[in-house]
């Protein structure tokens, strides 16, 4: 069965990612702000990314072509957001061991205790929005919206290609 077009256009799955990422962006940096971090919710998701990626094998830290490809930001946009953050002391900037140009970023000791305590208000934040909903409707709703961005990269692929 094919998804149909809503009537409404406020009934449209692009319009209501939209507001959800606009509410959920305001109320997160108001959350930071009120435990004395002001920060942005996309300087959050550095934050995260930093922090997700010491607990695995990236002990090295990240480039701004990694961050910028799984934050869906531009390698400017990137470089704001490291800038403010190394302007905070919460994050590093070191040369590659192998490669002198490449520059990685890392967490701070400031910045990891500053991302344990942002992860807890995030964990809480989620905890209430997704209050009254089942794991298998956040799984199903998860799985729709990677569907999505996959049709969406292969239409980019197939345009890429086109002569």
């Amino acid at each position: 069965m094919q998804v149909t077009t809503p009537a409404r256009f406020e009934d449209g799955l692009g319009y209501l990612v939209h507001h959800l990422m606009y509410a959920f962006r305001q109320t997160l940096a108001c959350r930071c702000s009120e435990q004395g971090y002001d920060l942005t919710s996309d300087e959050c998701a550095v934050l995260m990314l930093l922090m997700q990626g010491e607990s695995q094998t990236d002990s090295q830290g990240k480039t701004h072509g990694q961050m910028a490809k799984t934050l869906a930001k531009d390698k400017a946009a990137l470089t704001r957001l490291v800038n403010s953050l190394h302007r905070q002391g919460l994050l590093s900037r070191d040369a590659d061991t192998r490669d002198r140009r490449i520059i990685r970023v890392s967490l701070t000791d400031h910045g990891r205790e500053a991302a344990g305590r942002l992860r807890n208000i995030i964990e809480q934040l989620h905890q209430q929005v997704f209050s009254g909903i089942e794991q298998w409707e956040f799984d199903a709703c998860r799985d729709v919206l990677r569907q999505v961005l996959a049709n969406i990269s292969a239409m980019e692929v197939a345009k890429r290609e086109k002569p």
